[in-house]
């Protein structure tokens, strides 16, 4: 059963546009919020919701990292094994 409540978990994350596109933003390598609300012309509080599901359904996963001045900050990446997913998802809607 528990197998069933972590599909719902995931397709749940990935049944919404907006997500849909930041994940395709984080993929072509904008991992900041706050460039990815700007990017999609969004709240950065909104994208931060988003994200938190996500992180959530472990469709992506926070990656520390190193600003240029320095600084420590917090990058996104989508986990390899949901980019394939992504990818197969994208592949089977264009037959429909």
């Amino acid at each position: 059963m528990a197998d069933y409540e972590k599909a719902e978990k995931l397709l749940k994350a990935l049944a919404d546009k907006s997500r849909l596109q930041i994940l395709e933003c984080i993929q072509a390598g904008t991992s900041n919020p706050g460039e990815t609300a700007r990017k999609l012309n969004r709240h950065r509080s909104t994208i931060e919701k988003h994200l938190r599901v996500l992180l959530a359904a472990n469709i992506v996963e926070k990656v520390p990292s190193l600003t240029k001045s320095g600084q420590l900050s917090v990058r996104y990446e989508v986990r390899a094994n949901a980019r394939d997913l992504l990818a197969k998802i994208l592949e089977v809607c264009q037959d429909f």
